[in-house]
């Protein structure tokens, strides 16, 4: 529960934010006067308050790693969620000035590298200067511009930097017969993959059962992540031996998702209409519908976070109860699933409450952008190495 001491401390590291980007770049402005393109006829005052910063991000090469190369604006940036304070209705961050117009322009580069999570707003919704627009600047006919669940940071889609965090971390545990596929692409691609591997596994000679856990999105035209886990006996490496599809809406099972048909079109693509007969339901209800006319801040766009548990506990499974996957029913493996999915169960294998979700899932979010930022700080350490 954050506090009026929390905000209060927030705004002082806001301010101190705000003097060290400040000085920044009066230091850059003296430097590179030539490259002042914005500033016209405003005074020094006017032109660090309104444009140097985007004149900063226009001219310089790698401008947010040159940011970073400065401790203070690097650990504001990188700081703990602990040290951040969230609106308690929106969930929004308490950003500086600044450092929301630094997300911003960094948003506007053509690269995603440079685009930290959830902390910044789509170009379109920007000032020109980098600030975020007020709604009340939105065209009159842009109703869908203004309802939109972007406009807050606890409900805008996840950037190709989250898949990647989350991949790599889930990627570790590919070990001997267990090969997790978290890979940017759709569900037919790694499926086609998993004939591949089996194949090969065959010709090798393989006789052990081969576990492959997925975590993709399931179609061009259906972007939703789901997971799955498929088990391919190399004896016959065109067919599964058993299949289990994990989607995240929240729904009672043993109702089907609303994606269902999008998991056995993509199954059916590649191994043929028969094994609709045996894909089996593992889906985990804990993503909120999002009900049309409700506050965009309450929708839940945390889908890559579920399902990001989900390949885990999969994997998980794999490595310490294989026979279980085998040859479990689809409840016993639903139920060890939970006990592996702690951020989103209790002990008592219940879901959590939906405003301890969104908590974990705000926490999660914050994380995620904190890891581009070190990240970026540790290559610029890296390459200074390189470079003495």
């Amino acid at each position: 529960m954050q506090t009026l001491n929390c905000k209060a401390a927030a705004e002082t590291a806001n301010l101190n934010f705000e003097r060290e980007v400040y000085f920044f770049l009066r230091k850059w402005v003296n430097q590179h006067e030539d490259e002042t393109l914005l500033r016209f006829e405003q005074s020094m005052g006017e032109y660090l308050a309104n444009n140097a910063l985007r004149d900063f991000f226009l001219s310089a090469v790698h401008p947010l790693q040159q940011l970073l190369q400065h401790s203070a604006i690097a650990g504001h940036l990188g700081r703990d969620a602990a040290a951040a304070y969230f609106d308690p209705t929106s969930g929004d961050p308490l950003f500086a000035p600044f450092e929301q117009r630094i997300y911003n322009l960094a948003r506007r580069m053509d690269s995603e590298q440079m685009d930290v999570p959830f902390r910044a707003i789509q170009s379109a919704k920007q000032t020109e200067a980098g600030d975020t627009a007020d709604i009340s600047t939105y065209p009159l006919d842009s109703e869908e511009l203004r309802y939109n669940s972007g406009n807050h940071f606890t409900s805008r889609p996840a950037n190709g930097n989250v898949f990647d965090e989350n991949s790599s971390r889930c990627k570790t545990k590919s070990a001997g017969n267990l090969h997790v596929l978290f890979e940017r692409g759709f569900l037919e691609d790694r499926l086609q993959d998993i004939k591949a591997i089996a194949v090969a596994a065959h010709d090798a000679g393989e006789t052990e059962l081969q576990f492959f856990v997925i975590c993709s999105r399931h179609s061009i035209t259906e972007g939703h992540f789901g997971a799955s886990l498929v088990i391919m006996n190399p004896a016959n490496p065109h067919f599964p031996e058993r299949v289990l599809v994990c989607d995240t809406l929240l729904k009672e099972l043993p109702q089907h998702p609303r994606w269902w048909n999008h998991f056995i079109a993509e199954y059916s693509n590649v191994f043929g209409d028969a094994v609709a007969e045996i894909v089996e339901d593992l889906s985990h209800p804990l993503q909120k519908v999002n009900i049309k006319g409700d506050d965009p801040f309450r929708h839940d766009w945390d889908c890559p976070y579920y399902v990001t548990s989900m390949t885990n506990a999969l994997s998980d499974l794999v490595i310490v109860a294989p026979e279980l996957i085998v040859n479990g029913s689809l409840q016993e493996i639903h139920n060890a699933m939970k006990a592996l999915m702690p951020d989103y169960y209790l002990p008592n294998q219940e879901i959590k409450g939906r405003e301890d979700i969104k908590q974990i899932n705000r926490l999660k979010r914050w994380n995620s952008g904190a890891e581009v930022i070190k990240s970026l700080v540790a290559d610029i350490t890296r390459n200074s190495s390189y470079e003495v």
